[in-house]
């Protein structure tokens, strides 16, 4: 049996799933552990990808420097591209410590969302202020390239001119690698299941509730609002529901809200129900990690971005706070179904 050809290590659930997305829509096939203590089973599937999430994005940068020890510890012998928020937050330096390279390919820039790095710094789409690239590498930074990414084909570009060891970037870096590895341009788009379709809206990312108040004033969803993730009112078993968290009496953390999201929206996700989307991360980590499920299966992405996958029974989108389009849970809501 062989081994897997790349491991991605994600400080998050969603990143963990938009970076491993690309692999799985050229043909790939891609598991995501929950965990570092998931990796055995989720290894055990003879993923070609393989990606493991530390959930070390808001925790203190020892302990996320740990986490990835533990992953390191959990994978083979395999290239380690290290996954990074693309708008670098996180501990990114901190995570980068466990983990031996000689040299680094760093790309964070997105530029199919408009997010780009030009002349050492990240600016763009959902970047206000641009962010010098180096400074979040800390010592790291003299091992690393960081070449200017404006575009897809300077990716690639990057990519193919590069000897680094460890690749460091976001969804565009792993859409380059895609396409390297496989050879193939494009990845298929991922089907959706009906009949119904649930939406568990636990990001307050700006980008996020703009898409919610387009998706709003389009119509067709029951919206319910959750203070901390906690409901107003019992859920309907409805065809298509929107709960969205809202900022509580008290300050709760975004694991507090994801859990209780999580125990809100349980007895709706049933095998078989449909399709149903969960965004941001800690979210998405609450509700698989109510549903004891240990890992992943990466169908693809069904919009630039969106990542469908098998879980146990259930079929599952996420989407990360900050990515997207305005219209993209409208154009997710209509693709709902609609399987070829």
């Amino acid at each position: 049996m062989s081994g897997p050809q790349l491991a991605i290590i994600a400080d998050d659930l969603t990143g963990a799933l938009d970076s491993s997305a690309p692999f799985a829509g050229r043909g790939l096939r891609v598991t995501v552990a929950l965990g570092a203590e998931h990796l055995a089973l989720a290894l055990a599937a003879q993923p070609d990808v393989i990606a493991v999430t530390t959930g070390s994005r808001e925790i203190p940068a020892d302990a996320a420097t740990d986490a990835v020890r533990r992953a390191v510890a959990g994978l083979p012998a395999v290239r380690i591209f290290k996954k990074v928020d693309s708008r670098l937050k996180g501990h990114v330096a901190a995570e980068l410590d466990p983990i031996p390279f000689r040299r680094a390919l760093m790309a964070p820039a997105i530029p199919e969302f408009g997010r780009i790095v030009r002349g050492g710094c990240l600016m763009g789409f959902g970047v206000p202020v641009p962010i010098p690239v180096a400074t979040s590498l800390g010592r790291h930074a003299a091992q690393a390239e960081i070449p200017d990414t404006e575009t897809a084909e300077q990716m690639r570009a990057a990519l193919e001119g590069t000897s680094a060891d460890l690749l460091i970037g976001a969804r565009g870096l792993a859409e380059a690698l895609a396409v390297q590895m496989t050879g193939r341009a494009a990845g298929a788009p991922a089907t959706l299941p009906g009949p119904a379709a649930l939406f568990v809206i636990g990001s307050r990312d700006p980008i996020t509730l703009e898409q919610v108040a387009r998706l709003r004033e389009a119509g067709g969803f029951l919206h319910v609002d959750a203070p901390n993730g906690t409901p107003d009112r019992s859920l309907p078993d409805a065809d298509r529901l929107l709960v969205q968290a809202q900022p509580g009496a008290a300050p709760a953390s975004g694991h507090e809200v994801g859990v209780h999201l999580a125990c809100a929206v349980a007895p709706l996700l049933r095998p078989g129900m449909g399709t149903a989307l969960l965004t941001g991360g800690a979210t998405a980590e609450a509700v698989l990690r109510h549903r004891a499920v240990p890992f992943l299966t990466i169908r693809g992405e069904c919009l630039p971005g969106l990542v469908a996958s098998d879980a146990g029974g259930l079929t599952i989108v996420t989407k990360s706070g900050g990515f997207g389009t305005d219209d993209s849970l409208i154009r997710l809501a209509g693709l709902i179904g609609e399987e070829g």
